[in-house]
């Protein structure tokens, strides 16, 4: 999944904006452009989501580096209570992350909705969890037993 793949289809903010110009190679350029027209979105739109995530995402890492060492805990004690759940990874990097994922929830990368009782593919499930006007980490951590459940008839029914 690309990084513009969770913005597909999504409005932006009412603030007042400047135009910031950029050369890029023609190559790139045709490439871009068809990518902003298979999410419906035009190149500015994007520029502006990749410049937003990218300002978010620094934002994140700076501000959290006291919580990661306490979400790492919290993150890993789900994972041992949910051992059959968790995705075993064969990527030896002992980096620590203190970004959330999916991962343990997911089966056949699918991910289920306990809302609507439906299996969504991994890659719109973001843009499904909008339309409970939530996220995909609130959507699954709020509703885990609900969400374990489903696995469970899910990997029965397999």
């Amino acid at each position: 999944m690309g990084k513009l793949d969770k913005y597909a289809r999504q409005s932006r903010s009412k603030e007042a904006s400047k135009v910031l110009p950029i050369r890029l190679p023609e190559g790139i350029y045709e490439q871009f452009r068809e990518r902003c027209d298979e999410l419906g979105l035009s190149m500015s739109e994007a520029g502006y989501l990749l410049i937003r995530e990218e300002l978010e995402e620094n934002l994140y890492t700076t501000t959290t580096s006291e919580v990661a060492a306490t979400t790492g805990r919290i993150q890993k004690s789900i994972q041992d209570e949910n051992t059959p759940y968790t995705k075993k990874t064969t990527n030896s990097s002992s980096s620590f992350s203190s970004r959330w994922t999916s991962a343990h929830y997911e089966v056949e990368n699918e991910l289920p909705c306990p809302l609507c009782h439906q299996w969504y593919s991994k890659t719109n499930f973001a843009r499904h969890a909008k339309n409970h006007n939530t996220t995909p980490k609130e959507l699954l951590e709020n509703n885990k037993e609900f969400i374990f459940q489903m696995i469970n008839e899910r990997k029965h029914n397999v």
